[in-house]
């Protein structure tokens, strides 16, 4: 007799492995077909797919659901390809527009102006907001979003937005010449 993914629920919330085993089987290979009619690349969407599970396995046991499991496994599987594609949105976005300006900067015969602009542009954000100064510095030096995050003591999300406020600081400075 086969169970739906519900039913699979109940009888794995007992105790029964063998349920247990089933209901994750079950689970994988619908949200493996779920996950590639939405995402193209295979690898992120076994990734998301994987992902969602152990979210599910390390919270299925501890919450009482009254209408059903598999909405809120969904529901968590459609979470995960939100975060994926605001991540994804949001990474193109911030190497598109690293990469326009990287070549310029990158360079080592680079203008002497434009180095002395830089350092004034620096100089001004430090005044306002010496954070911002101090994240871009560190990512210029090389250092990873980690290795930042931990000297700062900061979550990696809090970089990712103060960094993206200091870029737009340094870029409206740059064009303008002022952050204001």
């Amino acid at each position: 007799m086969a169970l739906n993914i519900n039913e699979l629920y109940h009888v794995a919330r007992k105790g029964d492995r063998d349920s247990e085993n089933r209901l994750f089987k079950s689970l994988t290979e619908s949200f493996r077909l779920f996950a590639q009619q939405r995402i193209w690349n295979d690898q992120d969407a076994e990734e998301i797919v994987q992902d969602t599970l152990v979210t599910v396995a390390e919270k299925y046991g501890n919450i009482q659901f009254e209408i059903s499991f598999a909405a809120w496994a969904y529901r968590v599987l459609e979470n995960k390809i939100l975060n994926y594609y605001r991540g994804k949105h949001y990474q193109e976005n911030r190497f598109t527009w690293a990469s326009d300006v990287g070549g310029e900067w990158a360079s080592n015969d680079s203008d002497p102006s434009l180095k002395r602009q830089l350092l004034d542009c620096l100089g001004k954000i430090n005044r306002v907001h010496s954070r911002h100064a101090r994240i871009l510095n560190l990512r210029y030096q090389g250092y990873s979003a980690e290795e930042i995050c931990e000297k700062l003591a900061i979550s990696r999300n809090n970089l990712y937005i103060l960094l993206c406020r200091a870029r737009s600081m340094l870029k409206l400075c740059l064009e303008k010449g002022d952050i204001k």
